[in-house]
């Protein structure tokens, strides 16, 4: 098992965007869970099968593999990714923190194994590094999509 962790600034005063609030990267999150397809590069299709205020059932297709998720939403703070097949076991996070100056980050952690219950550590690492990777670039997308809609006026 393997636990990856990275957070990721949500403003930065050095760039000129707009200032995201907290509920604005609430939904943007949001939408990132119901469409991963907008925001994630590694998934090509993105279906909500089944959908209520604190959770969803999608099914995706992620790096070409077919496969359900559980997604439980705890508003405004984090949203809980859980596969439910495919080559690892586990979850992921999508959190939103903020530090004691009142900025905030978009932290994302994945634990996982993979499911042929192989402790391959060479296997786990390769595959560790893809996923960071590719979640850093997913949270990076996201940010900037809400920037882009918030200053639309979309958001």
């Amino acid at each position: 098992m393997f636990t990856v962790s990275s957070s990721i600034p949500v403003n930065n005063s050095t760039k000129n965007h707009p200032v995201l609030d907290r509920h604005q990267v609430w939904q943007g999150l949001v939408m990132k869970a119901e469409d991963a397809t907008r925001f994630v590069g590694a998934i090509t299709e993105c279906t909500v099968v089944e959908k209520d205020e604190r959770s969803l059932l999608r099914e995706v297709v992620l790096y070409g593999e077919r496969m359900n998720e559980q997604v439980n939403f705890f508003p405004e703070q984090m949203i809980v990714f859980e596969p439910l097949g495919g080559p690892t076991k586990g979850f992921i996070k999508n959190e939103i923190e903020e530090d004691e100056h009142g900025n905030l980050s978009v932290r994302f952690t994945f634990t996982f194994e993979l499911r042929s219950g192989e402790q391959n550590k060479a296997a786990e690492k390769e595959f560790s590094n893809k996923m960071e990777k590719s979640y850093i670039e997913a949270v990076e997308t996201t940010l900037s999509s809400i920037r882009e809609m918030v200053t639309v006026g979309a958001l």
